[in-house]
């Protein structure tokens, strides 16, 4: 099929058909249920629905940029719109009586917080399930949808994954007190290096916390959920993000406890230490073309906090 070549469908309808990414679509409108109204025109990112007049039926142009996002289908009142990415079976009526209020969302997201302290019982299968069902709905660069995810629930990787984190921080409380590389990483960048500095003494408290048989980095989470994505996706790092903070959100209103788990990411981001960037990612599974952005620590949590505790004030600037 070449790309724009148009099709005469059943129905009274138009079909666009163009190739993307080696795979054949189709985009449609049946003139039959289309009212015209022009919606999908003024939704549509990249403009492929162009009505020229109103109440006149839309034209495709430049289908072959689609992102396939769906806002065409998800508008269309008549159901008029016919995208091969989006079947019948993949589409279904939003329930709004079951959308909260603000005040909910507000209420979910002033009183979520980060949970350290777990209980020695197992995550379900389908609880973790739900949790990355809400992370993939999140929205995504061009709808790349890039953000890929890995469970971890062997104790024996997470006890590695710990001890990982803690040989890294160990690692760095030596070359810093390396006269020599303190002196270079003050030349190359005094700022990041000053910040280092600042961080080694929490860095040996940790290795103390661990050489006596704490969980520093996991505190004993039964599960370890990792965002990563391919390494040559333009967004992957702030998609993974995004989906992360999904996450979060659903394991909270699940009754899940869960913390960022910035020391596991710690490793891939060391700076003039190449060797430590995939340590992590290769423990926890992820492909040499992925890289390793998110982590969250999940277990059913111990406490249940009662109160919510106000945060700073938003810093804001009208222009």
């Amino acid at each position: 099929m070449r790309t724009g070549e148009r099709l005469a469908g059943s129905g009274g309808s138009v079909t666009q058909v163009y190739v993307q990414g080696g795979a054949v679509y189709t985009i449609g409108i049946d003139s039959d249920r289309c009212k015209k109204d022009g919606m999908c025109a003024v939704v549509c990112p990249k403009g492929i629905f162009v009505q020229r007049e109103q109440l006149m039926m839309p034209d495709l142009v430049g289908e072959d940029t689609c992102i396939g996002c769906g806002h065409c289908v998800a508008v269309c009142p008549g159901d008029a719109i016919q995208h091969s990415g989006f079947p019948p079976t993949a589409t279904r009526a939003i329930q709004f009586e079951k959308v909260p209020t603000t005040d909910q969302v507000l209420e979910l997201l002033k009183s979520r917080r980060s949970i350290r302290a777990f209980r020695d019982k197992p995550l379900e299968r389908r609880t973790i399930e739900k949790i990355i069902d809400g992370a993939r709905f999140a929205p995504s660069g061009h709808n790349s949808q890039s953000t890929e995810f890995a469970v971890v629930q062997d104790r024996a990787v997470l006890d590695q994954v710990t001890a990982t984190a803690i040989e890294y921080l160990k690692f760095e409380i030596r070359r810093f007190g390396n006269p020599v590389f303190r002196n270079l990483a003050l030349l190359a960048n005094r700022e990041s290096a000053e910040s280092g500095l600042h961080e080694i003494p929490g860095f040996e408290r940790m290795v103390q916390a661990f050489e006596s048989g704490a969980d520093p980095i996991l505190n004993g989470a039964p599960v370890l959920l990792a965002f990563h994505a391919k390494r040559t996706e333009g967004y992957g790092n702030v998609n993974a993000q995004l989906a992360l903070q999904n996450a979060s959100l659903v394991a909270y209103s699940l009754g899940i406890g869960h913390f960022y788990t910035g020391w596991v990411l710690a490793p891939c981001r060391a700076p003039m230490a190449r060797a430590w960037n995939r340590r992590m990612p290769d423990l926890l599974g992820i492909p040499p073309g992925n890289d390793l952005y998110g982590a969250l620590a999940l277990g059913h949590p111990i406490p249940r906090f009662k109160n919510m505790i106000e945060r700073n004030p938003a810093r804001i600037s009208w222009n």
